[in-house]
């Protein structure tokens, strides 16, 4: 009897603590919301917006934790359960985003706090995150240059390049999260006389000529840039340089601006000051051109996509007599790796090498896999491609700075510099 009744209790206090159980697990039950969810888009230029539902959505709770994805808004039921709390809610462009596309990206996050009981509405709005670039060529530059290069370099490891021979005069390009603060365009061209023309020219936001009401001061996802093309004659009628118009429609504008394009003093070739140079263009009474990049900076184990930002448009107008170039740095293995090549090669960039007519340095550079013409002496024109020397500086950390001494026929001189730094 004593047993009967000690099973009863136990089956009655299972019986207590299962119904216990349920009613824990009905009142978490009860602790949820609903979500409906609407996915638009946001046209920067046209101050509208358009429902999608071909984007993939993604829930993530307080955490960060995925709590649901859907392939496509579609897919998204008509209400959503979820748990109490807080979340937000993604949605984009079918696949990822890459620096350069065919098409725009669009992107958009929304926090939403559900509610016991009560149905949240959640609006997605995606906006553009890649900016479209178009350059534009009036008949008068497409009579003048038989080929060009044109590239828009905004401080990343990948610059973006348009020529004569691309299928597309626009592209759309990501300046990563935070936009960049500037553009450098360097042109690159030779016209149907044969002249070399060289250009490099800077953008920035605040030289819009009009106020923008985003308040960013870099450019970023949305900005519609126009860059327009168009050749420059001198006085004698030859053709001498080319000058760029810009204008930037605004992701918060549907207004298309004007943007002032700066001709960097010293700029050619991809772009800089020059060095010490204080009239690099070569109008001086010396008639000579020395127009180096920018001083250049870029880590270790890596190269700038774009080899040409190194490279030195050198000109002179009585013809070239000597190219000088010596390097000096702060790394111990850059200096002994050049004694070894000037020993090999009878090159010696340290206390100085000379570049014209010197064959040495062609079967040197070949050495390397970096093939490269020196010019004859009376040349009047020459690029001389610093960033050959980016295959192996990329291993040397430290500052590798480099001299440039040109003379010409007159015995007249013009000095540059530029210090190309590799950072750990």
């Amino acid at each position: 009897m004593k047993l009967q009744n000690t099973l009863l209790a136990g089956a009655i206090a299972i019986a207590a603590l299962s119904s216990c159980c349920n009613e824990d697990a009905f009142d978490a039950m009860e602790q949820t919301g609903k979500m409906q969810l609407a996915v638009d888009i946001a046209k920067p230029q046209a101050r509208a917006t358009s429902e999608v539902t071909d984007f993939p959505v993604i829930i993530y709770n307080a955490a960060g934790t995925q709590v649901a994805s859907y392939n496509t808004v579609a897919d998204v039921p008509a209400n959503v359960t979820l748990e109490v709390g807080n979340y937000n809610v993604e949605s984009h462009t079918p696949g990822s985003i890459s620096k350069k596309m065919a098409a725009p990206y669009y992107k958009g996050v929304q926090d939403v706090e559900i509610l016991k009981d009560i149905t949240s509405q959640v609006n997605v709005l995606c906006k553009m995150q890649n900016s479209k670039i178009t350059v534009n060529y009036s008949d008068e530059f497409r009579n003048v240059f038989s080929t060009w290069e044109i590239t828009v370099n905004d401080g990343s490891e990948t610059a973006l390049s348009f020529t004569n021979s691309s299928t597309s005069n626009s592209t759309y390009w990501y300046f990563g999260e935070g936009g960049v603060e500037s553009l450098k365009v360097n042109f690159r061209g030779v016209t149907t006389t044969g002249a070399s023309i060289a250009s490099s020219y800077i953008l920035t936001k605040d030289q819009a000529s009009e106020s923008y009401d985003d308040d960013r001061q870099n450019f970023g996802g949305g900005d519609a840039i126009t860059l327009n093309f168009n050749p420059t004659e001198s006085t004698e009628g030859n053709i001498t340089s080319i000058t760029i118009n810009a204008n930037v429609t605004f992701t918060e504008t549907n207004e298309t601006v004007d943007i002032e394009v700066v001709d960097k003093p010293g700029f050619n070739e991809g772009g800089g000051t020059g060095g010490e140079d204080p009239n690099p263009g070569g109008d001086d009474e010396t008639g000579i051109t020395l127009n180096l990049p920018a001083d250049i900076s870029y880590p270790a184990f890596t190269t700038p996509a774009d080899p040409s930002i190194g490279d030195t448009y050198i000109a002179a107008q009585n013809g070239l007599k000597s190219i000088i170039v010596s390097i000096a740095s702060t790394s111990s293995d850059m200096n002994s790796s050049l004694g070894d090549l000037g020993d090999q090669y009878d090159v010696d960039f340290i206390n100085g090498a000379e570049i014209v007519g010197n064959q040495n340095v062609v079967a040197l550079f070949a050495s390397l896999g970096q093939p490269l013409d020196v010019p004859n002496e009376g040349d009047t024109e020459y690029t001389f491609p610093i960033g050959n020397f980016f295959g192996f500086l990329k291993v040397l950390t430290g500052i590798h700075t480099f001299n440039l001494t040109v003379t010409d026929m007159n015995g007249n001189a013009k000095n540059g510099q530029l210090k190309i730094t590799i950072t750990e």
